[in-house]
């Protein structure tokens, strides 16, 4: 039994987290790393490259750091038989039954307290979208919170990130994830 488990983003909610929160990335964190970018990111270096010069572009820089992540989550799902790997939409939608099915299947035991305090952070009563003074806040209408990134990107730059993630993102995410 695998005691590990990863959570996938859609990568237009990533995107336009980044974009809410004015985050941009600077590549050259990741390209003075030797081993991290002969061991998983020399795929991605002429991107990163041509990141570093567009500084501004935040739902560029997004775009290509989901992938990267989503690449290497990939390459361990290969290498780890049993690894989990759950999508964040769909803890989301049931966290309950979504964290009930993680607990059990890395073999612990769901107490009441932790039902509480799942159903505590993801409450329909909680705000629907975070404070950007309180960003790192855990409780939020996790329902609520799935769609945001549809009214916080405008098309253009959703159709920016489809295309840019939609090799990887359609191993997790389907067509229609995208409307």
């Amino acid at each position: 039994m695998c005691s590990s488990d990863l959570t996938v983003r859609h990568p237009a909610a990533f995107a336009s987290s980044l974009k809410r929160l004015n985050w941009p990335f600077d590549f050259n964190h990741l390209l003075s790393q030797a081993e991290l970018m002969r061991d998983w990111l020399e795929p991605f270096r002429p991107q990163m490259l041509a990141m570093i010069d567009q500084p501004e572009d935040i739902i560029g820089q997004a775009s290509l750091l989901w992938c990267m992540v989503y690449y290497v989550v990939q390459q361990y799902q290969q290498k780890i038989p049993g690894l989990i790997t759950v999508r964040h939409e769909d803890l989301s939608m049931d966290p309950i039954g979504g964290f009930m099915q993680l607990y059990d299947h890395l073999g612990l035991h769901f107490t009441q307290d932790a039902r509480e305090m799942i159903l505590t952070a993801s409450s329909s009563e909680n705000p629907k979208e975070l404070s950007k003074k309180k960003v790192h806040t855990v409780r939020l209408d996790s329902r609520a919170n799935i769609d945001n990134w549809k009214h916080r990107l405008q098309k253009d730059e959703i159709e920016r990130v489809r295309e840019f993630t939609i090799d990887i993102a359609r191993l997790y995410y389907p067509e229609e994830s995208w409307e």
